[in-house]
């Protein structure tokens, strides 16, 4: 293939997407260094005393969950990753937590960590990954994983984030919202080797995480928005959804 051609393309599952990713995540990390570091205060944040039992979903490569036991210094540390290499990135990356190769939602996942938490993270919009007719079951799951008075706290893509994907296509969402016609469907894409993965990502509006925490028993203590990029404070329209939720 010469290197004007256009290379060839494949969808791909979340999973498949995420192994081959593994090991180009970090530049990735490094673009959005100064949201990802805001967003980890807000983790430290939730939490009360150290010592705490923490469940990190959809690890990653376990570089986050690393920095996020260095601030909130937990007494057991749990982690879980649908795609394989990322979980063993994570153990590499941050050998203090104990790190499953399964998505959540899965059956045996309870029996697996054989542990309840009182700090549930899920970070770097996992949610947008689920499949939607899984996400108010996996929100039912992570309430079950949690102590009584035990905090979720995540991130998620904010489809009317107009910083980050222009006014024009803010505006678009929202107007699409009012007719009830918007999905907040996105396609993500990442080049590995000669061939270009895409794989299905969902992009959500702060009401809509508000009722998919209704519907799974949670309610919303906070609710942040911050720059995609840098981690400044922003309004509804300009930054991502950052939130702690507790058992309703």
């Amino acid at each position: 293939m010469s290197k004007s051609s256009t290379p060839p393309t494949s969808s791909v599952t979340s999973k498949r997407f995420y192994d081959a990713y593994a090991h180009g995540y970090d530049s990735y990390m490094t673009r959005h260094e100064g949201y990802f570091e805001a967003v980890e205060g807000e983790v430290a944040a939730a939490v009360g005393q150290p010592g705490l039992a923490l469940l990190d979903v959809g690890t990653g490569t376990g570089e986050r969950l690393s920095r996020v036991v260095a601030r909130v210094r937990p007494g057991h540390v749990a982690a879980i990753d649908e795609s394989p290499e990322m979980a063993a990135l994570a153990r590499r990356n941050c050998p203090e937590a104990r790190v499953l190769a399964k998505p959540l939602g899965a059956p045996e996942l309870p029996d697996a960590l054989a542990k309840r938490f009182d700090l549930v993270t899920c970070l770097s919009n996992v949610l947008g990954h689920v499949p939607s007719a899984q996400l108010v079951p996996g929100l039912r799951q992570i309430r079950e994983l949690l102590t009584p008075g035990g905090v979720l706290v995540f991130d998620v893509n904010n489809r009317y984030n107009a910083v980050a994907y222009g006014r024009l296509s803010a505006l678009r969402n929202v107007a699409r919202d009012r007719l009830r016609s918007g999905s907040g469907d996105f396609t993500a894409s990442y080049r590995n080797g000669d061939r270009v993965l895409h794989t299905s990502v969902h992009l959500f509006s702060p009401s809509e995480v508000a009722r998919l925490l209704r519907e799974s028993g949670f309610r919303v203590a906070r609710m942040a928005f911050r720059d995609y990029s840098t981690g400044q404070a922003r309004g509804r329209f300009g930054g991502s959804i950052v939130v702690k939720a507790v058992s309703a």
